[in-house]
């Protein structure tokens, strides 16, 4: 750690003076009259450093402990130092896209659900999907047999009688709906029994690409290809399925990718998308002196002169007394490092206490409570008669 260069951002705000005057109070508290405090001023500033940089760590940690998946997606730019970082569904988002993806939605600012063909061959099962492209469906299915042309052209009512022209066999009839339903299911499970159902499997392909392979082959006699889809005139024809564009290595604006942040070795350069993916990237700097408040400022102080006892403490454990003319000054080492990591554990545990109740889950929790009483409070009370 290079202490001067910390020093010139974490000081700011506190003069020189004020300086003078914290490192003199600090020599009287831990000195105890029995010698001078063996502490140069770079000694105690540097104490001074690292006890606000102590306090930074915390304070920055219970931040991200309370905001951490609002920052989640947001640019590795922002400063969150001392922060609020508004409410949003984003990550709630993030769990959620795939699953609504996989039904051909998503959420807006999402993946664009696209659509391409395939033009079918007779006698070809197997065709290949592009790299880069997760499939979401393949519109490969078993034609409906209710169709224009009906399913029982002897009926002896016709749907022309009644003044409706429409494309398809002049016996086209009016039945209760039931029946149409009834007649089609049979059908369906008729064709079931003794032919085959249209369905599809997708695996692996080489290089990145996906296997699509259709069931049953395609097969037309008349070998003619046609571009609206199967169930007319038979197949071949064509078979048209539905993608989003796969996430790349570099990242989406969306989605975190593989990595968020550029990474630079000695071999390779992995290049993120700059959105803040975990703790170790939501950019949150040390505090300043001046950005305190007077608690914290207080807290700072009190830390500082612990630190400054643990450095004076291993000082005076080099040796265990100082011989002078007809006796010895016994130093106070062991002492000064025991209150030392008393006194900073103590500090440390009120401040995690003070930041546990100041989570945002238990603040909201104490409103709740506080309301609960309000209302129960107020139902104690007459209420007006209304008068209309």
């Amino acid at each position: 750690m290079s202490f001067y260069v910390d020093s010139q951002t974490v000081l700011s705000g506190i003069s020189a003076t004020e300086q003078a005057v914290l490192f003199e109070r600090v020599r009287m508290k831990i000195g105890a009259n029995v010698v001078k405090v063996e502490l140069i001023d770079a000694q105690i500033k540097q104490c001074l450093v690292e006890a606000i940089e102590e306090y930074s760590t915390i304070i920055n940690n219970w931040a991200l402990g309370n905001r951490m998946a609002e920052m989640l997606g947001l640019p590795t730019s922002y400063d969150f130092t001392l922060k609020y970082v508004t409410n949003s569904l984003y990550f709630e988002e993030s769990v959620t896209t795939p699953f609504s993806e996989a039904h051909g939605y998503s959420s807006p600012g999402g993946r664009e659900l696209k659509k391409d063909v395939i033009y079918l061959t007779a006698g070809t099962q197997n065709y290949t999907i592009p790299i880069g492209r997760d499939v979401n469906d393949v519109l490969w299915f078993t034609p409906s047999f209710l169709n224009p042309y009906g399913l029982d052209p002897s009926a002896n009512i016709a749907y022309n009688e009644f003044g409706a022209a429409i494309q398809g066999h002049s016996l086209y009839t009016i039945m209760p709906v039931f029946d149409r339903v009834l007649s089609t299911q049979a059908a369906e499970l008729r064709n079931t029994v003794v032919g085959s159902e249209y369905t599809y499997h997708l695996k692996n392909g080489p290089s990145g690409t996906q296997i699509l392979s259709l069931y049953p082959v395609p097969n037309n006699n008349s070998g003619v290809t046609s571009t609206n889809g199967i169930g007319y005139m038979g197949t071949p024809g064509c078979v048209y399925y539905e993608y989003y564009d796969s996430v790349s290595v570099a990242g989406n604006p969306k989605y975190s990718g593989t990595t968020a942040n550029p990474y630079i070795s000695s071999s390779a350069v992995t290049v993120g998308n700059g959105l803040v993916s975990g703790p170790a990237d939501a950019k949150l700097n040390y505090l300043s002196y001046d950005m305190l408040n007077t608690p914290s400022q207080t807290w700072v102080k009190k830390y500082m002169q612990a630190l400054a006892k643990e450095t004076l403490g291993y000082i005076r454990t080099k040796f265990s007394d100082i011989p002078i003319p007809d006796a010895a000054v016994q130093l106070n080492g062991d002492t000064l490092l025991s209150n030392a990591a008393r006194d900073m554990e103590t500090l440390k545990k009120e401040l995690l206490d003070l930041l546990d109740k100041l989570s945002y889950k238990n603040m909201m929790e104490n409103r709740a409570a506080m309301q609960d009483s309000v209302n129960k409070s107020l139902g104690y009370g007459s209420l007006g008669i209304f008068l209309g």
